[in-house]
């Protein structure tokens, strides 16, 4: 049987190379926070060094659930509420000493350059 799961993967190179270019280089140390649930999203992230858990407070319990890692090489970003503006449904905290090229919303909505080949 054929495996069908990720054959149609993105290439992300792009986003890669305009973090690389236009992020700002920002140091986490464990347990800091690049978004915290409920305030707006702000950041998309390439991780250069490190790992980020994701986390949700539960509403019956009020206990933390991680949701989601991203690791050295990934991005980091809440997507969803990012890309529309809204409040962060997790909030994203370095798991150890990490390091992300950051850039902003504002940075994303310009248009992004790159060479055809």
């Amino acid at each position: 049987m054929e495996q069908k799961f990720n054959n149609n993967r993105l290439d992300l190179q792009i986003l890669r190379e305009f973090c690389e270019r236009e992020g700002e280089k920002i140091a986490y140390r464990k347990g800091d926070q690049l978004e915290r649930e409920g305030d707006p999203a702000r950041w998309f992230a390439f991780v250069t060094e490190g790992c980020f858990k994701y986390v949700k407070y539960g509403m019956s319990d009020d206990k933390a659930h991680i949701t989601w890692f991203s690791f050295e090489g990934e991005f980091v970003c809440d997507y969803p509420t990012f890309l529309y503006g809204r409040p962060s449904q997790a909030t994203i905290e370095a798991m150890v000493p990490s390091r992300v090229l950051r850039v902003t919303g504002q940075q994303l909505e310009q248009p992004i350059p790159f060479a055809l080949s």
